[in-house]
């Protein structure tokens, strides 16, 4: 049956009207959920958006993955005692990787550094200068590039019954290694006191500080240096000190940071970097005892508060320079000392074992006086 007009004109009407409540019902339901206006750029969320945080996870992802990674950097240090503070203490507070520095400290006996850098065992190390000038002048490209410890930090100390320099005569006294620091620093010694090194001593390679202690103690060497804490502890077995080295003598070169000039020219950031870190690390040590005798006595299982106190002041307080000089004068002496046996170093330049870029750097940028205020 047919309908009405008026019902299928209504209907008509309906179907009209139709689209345009779809329209609206579509925007009631976009607001109710949150959504985002077609109009809007999805990088530019309305401020108070709940949603303005979801963005930021893949920008905070890739400013991570920006970030650099860390430089590796193998060090050797080649002996274990509190010339080591101003390198583990620029470790252990955190300081070498504040300067993008991953470095893993390595200890290698004495003189061996020296070869381990050649080889490329090791980028850097921290040993004795006069290893250095003995391996350029036979040929090798190493750098001394920084100073640590650029005097003797020993003092001579001999068995009981040695009583002044005469008695040392026919008697063994022991060094690391010949050439290396304390080799170098005892036969310093026995021409102050007017002995010769090569004929009125004994002079034998016992190994590290602590083996050439450990000698003394058992009486295979009637003497031999000692950088603190061991005079203190020798004194207490009733050992004496002949001389105070370090008060006695001039630059030397015990703890000198040197690589090859290879490895500089390539690395001269990383080089940088690591000297600025040093740098801040002997500043920190300067102003922060006790934080540095807590790398002491966690690095030397040392927790004898006179030893402590005793290495401390010796090492940090009485000597320790806040831009230590690699060595300079001390290698125009050495030269001078060797000339007369040895050609190569009568011929040799002062300036050829040193690159002091990164040292000039440093002070040209300011750093010294940011960090002490002066």
């Amino acid at each position: 049956m047919d309908r009405p007009l008026t019902t299928r004109a209504s209907l008509r009407r309906t179907a009209r009207l139709l689209p345009a409540l779809a329209a609206v019902l579509l925007a009631v339901a976009c607001a109710s959920t949150g959504a985002r206006p077609a109009g809007r750029a999805s990088g530019a969320p309305p401020a108070g958006d709940a949603t303005a945080a979801a963005p930021a996870a893949p920008a905070q992802a890739a400013s991570e993955a920006a970030t650099p990674r860390p430089v590796k950097l193998r060090v050797a240090y080649s002996e274990v005692y509190p010339a080591q503070t101003v390198p583990w203490t620029t470790a252990d507070t955190g300081i070498f990787a504040r300067h993008g520095l991953d470095v893993d400290l390595t200890y290698i006996a004495s003189t061996q550094t020296v070869p381990a850098v050649i080889a490329g065992e090791v980028d850097i190390a921290l040993g004795g200068g006069y290893a250095v000038i003995n391996s350029d002048l036979a040929g090798s490209d190493l750098r001394m590039f920084m100073g640590i410890v650029n005097w003797f930090p020993y003092e001579l100390m001999v068995t009981p019954d040695i009583n002044g320099p005469e008695d040392l005569r026919g008697k063994k006294l022991g060094v690391s290694r010949f050439g290396s620091a304390s080799d170098t620093a005892t036969r310093v010694v026995l021409k102050q006191f007017g002995l010769d090194p090569d004929r009125d001593v004994v002079i034998l390679q016992t190994g590290s500080l602590q083996e050439r202690v450990a000698a003394m103690q058992a009486g295979a060497v009637s003497g031999g240096v000692a950088a603190p804490p061991d005079p203190t502890r020798l004194r207490r077995l009733g050992f004496k000190s002949l001389l105070d080295v370090g008060a006695s003598s001039g630059q030397e070169m015990n703890t000198i940071a040197f690589s090859t000039a290879r490895w500089l020219d390539a690395n001269q950031n990383t080089a940088q970097e690591f000297v600025n870190a040093l740098i801040e690390g002997i500043h920190f040590a300067k102003t922060h005892r006790e934080e540095t005798e807590q790398v002491l006595m966690q690095r030397l299982k040392l927790d004898d508060p006179e030893e402590l106190a005793d290495s401390y002041d010796y090492f940090i307080t009485r000597h320790l320079e806040r831009v230590p000089d690699p060595g300079q004068d001390a290698t125009r002496r050495y030269l001078e000392s060797q000339a007369a046996t040895d050609p190569r170093a009568a011929s040799a330049r002062v300036e050829d074992f040193f690159d002091l870029r990164f040292i000039d750097r440093a002070k040209a940028s300011g750093l010294v006086e940011r960090l002490y205020g002066s």
